[in-house]
């Protein structure tokens, strides 16, 4: 009879192979600068509880590494391979070097979007639209939201590649097409907690999870997805209770995960956008501009889409959104909105 071999936790003082291998995918995920070797001292513990805080532990995270811990370090990382150094590199990393626009160069602006792509629909025609529409208005990436059913038509779109974590409590609901040329071994879950909720058809919605990469060798990307059927009056946050508390949850990851990155990398631009089922001007505790305010980030909203809706789709720091504009629906009831990032002049 074959058993599953369980290991010893790890913590600062641990030493040997498991250690290495634990440090090398930190580095890879980008929780852990410096060399990866084979001793677990403070300086590993702080990266693994970083990792904990930006993908759904509860509570208040220990630097200790468990199965559950590698189990998701393994998941974080799948898509890089082993380095000549004996670090790690994604499959589809650019080099330092190299640019969305085939040039000697890192490119400072981007050519970015945001797109719910709506369930229920044929995931052929998605990939299709999606694939011709990116091609055409040469988009170096996309932040997407709405798309369980639709991840493997998703990855066949030439010349792009999808992030996301289907091993996430929402099974990867949310995800960034990027352009292959552009990607790096740096992507996070942000998971959120609270519960989830009821659906219209009565079945269950687990707390969503934003996806985060990072591009170009300067910009952290994040797509988000609020759940919708929640209003804020007299400044204070309203709708069912369980929809309520998953709001809240995820509101309080990304401020959290948008304060670490600014203070750990204030050189970086980042970029949160998505879909938040509420306009820019929503004030109060754990709305967009709370988030924004709080961090401070600049939002960038009022763009026509979803009907006559206007949805906050941006916030940024350290990096100019410029060009925003509301583009087709391709078939969803959401439109796609079309935006400039670039890099302010002296950075990198």
């Amino acid at each position: 009879m074959r058993t599953t071999a369980h290991h010893r936790p790890l913590h600062v003082g641990s030493t040997g192979n498991r250690v290495q291998k634990v440090e090398e995918r930190l580095k890879s995920a980008g929780y852990l600068k410096g060399a990866a070797d084979d001793r677990f001292d403070a300086k590993t513990a702080k990266a693994v509880v970083a990792y904990k805080r930006d993908n759904g532990w509860e509570g208040k995270p220990q630097g200790v590494v468990g199965e559950r811990m590698n189990d998701s370090l393994k998941r974080t990382t799948a898509g890089t391979t082993p380095s000549s150094t004996g670090g790690t590199t994604a499959t589809a990393q650019a080099s330092q070097t190299g640019g969305s626009d085939g040039k000697n160069k890192t490119p400072s602006t981007l050519k970015g979007a945001t797109y719910n792509v709506e369930r229920d629909r044929n995931p052929k025609d998605v990939q299709k639209w999606l694939g011709d529409f990116a091609k055409k208005n040469k988009l170096d990436f996309v932040q997407l939201q709405e798309i369980n059913g639709y991840h493997k038509a998703l990855e066949k779109i030439p010349g792009y590649h999808l992030v996301t974590f289907p091993g996430a409590k929402d099974h990867g609901e949310t995800g960034i097409l990027v352009k292959d040329s552009l990607l790096q071994g740096q992507k996070t879950s942000i998971q959120g907690e609270g519960g989830g909720w009821t659906t219209v058809r009565g079945g269950h919605a687990p707390p969503r999870a934003a996806t985060a990469v990072k591009l170009a060798g300067w910009l952290q990307v994040v797509s988000a997805h609020q759940p919708p059927s929640v209003d804020w009056k007299g400044g204070e946050i309203d709708g069912p209770k369980n929809r309520v508390s998953t709001y809240k949850s995820l509101s309080e990851k990304l401020l959290g995960f948008a304060n670490r990155k600014i203070a750990k990398n204030p050189d970086e631009g980042l970029l949160i956008g998505g879909d938040w089922n509420e306009p820019a001007s929503t004030k109060g505790k754990w709305s967009p501009g709370w988030i924004a305010q709080q961090a401070g980030m600049t939002t960038h909203g009022g763009v026509e889409s979803h009907g006559h809706g206007k949805i906050d789709y941006a916030m940024s720091y350290g990096c100019k959104v410029s060009n925003v504009k509301a583009g087709p629906t391709g078939g969803s009831d959401h439109n796609i909105v079309l935006f400039t990032v670039s890099r302010p002049k002296g950075k990198g």
